[in-house]
C-alpha cells in the first residue's frame, strides 16, 4: 500500500484534475472558473506531486515515476496553453474545439495519475503490473 501521505497527495491532484474536467464539461464553461481551477490543480502538482520522485532514493522505481512526473508535467503545460487560448477565443466553433481538447488532455492527465498509483502499488505489495 502506498505510504498515506504519498496517497493522500496523488489523491488531492486527482481530485483537482477531477473538478477541472467537470468544469470543462458544463454547459456554458466559464473560462474564468476554468482558468482558476487549472491553476489550483497546476499549484498542487509543483507543490505536492512534482518533488515525490527525490522521496524514494532507494527505490527501483524511480525511473519509470519520473518518466510520468515528466510527462505530467509537459500535460500541464499544455494545459496551459490550451486554457489560455480558450479564454481568446472569439467563434463558438473554436471554443468548442479547445475545450474537446482541453479534456482530451485532462483525461490524459488522469490516465498518467493511475499510472503512478499502480507502479507505486505494485512497488509496495510486491504485486500488480506497473503502467
Amino acid at each position: 500500500m502506498l505510504p498515506q501521505d504519498i496517497s493522500d497527495r496523488y489523491q488531492k491532484f486527482q481530485l483537482a484534475l477531477e473538478r477541472l474536467e467537470q468544469i470543462a464539461t458544463e454547459d456554458n464553461t466559464d473560462s474564468a472558473q476554468l482558468r482558476d481551477s487549472f491553476g489550483t490543480a497546476q499549484q498542487i502538482f509543483q507543490s505536492q506531486i512534482a518533488s515525490l520522485s527525490g522521496d524514494r532514493p532507494d527505490s527501483a522505481i524511480l525511473p519509470r515515476v519520473q518518466s510520468y512526473l515528466t510527462e505530467i508535467d509537459k500535460q500541464m503545460r499544455l494545459l496551459l496553453m490550451d486554457v489560455m487560448f480558450l479564454q481568446a477565443a472569439r467563434r463558438s466553433e473554436t471554443a468548442q474545439a479547445r475545450l474537446a481538447q482541453i479534456r482530451d488532455r485532462l483525461h490524459t492527465l488522469m490516465e498518467y495519475c493511475q499510472a503512478l498509483r499502480q507502479i507505486e502499488n505494485s512497488d509496495s505489495t510486491g504485486r500488480g503490473k506497473p503502467a
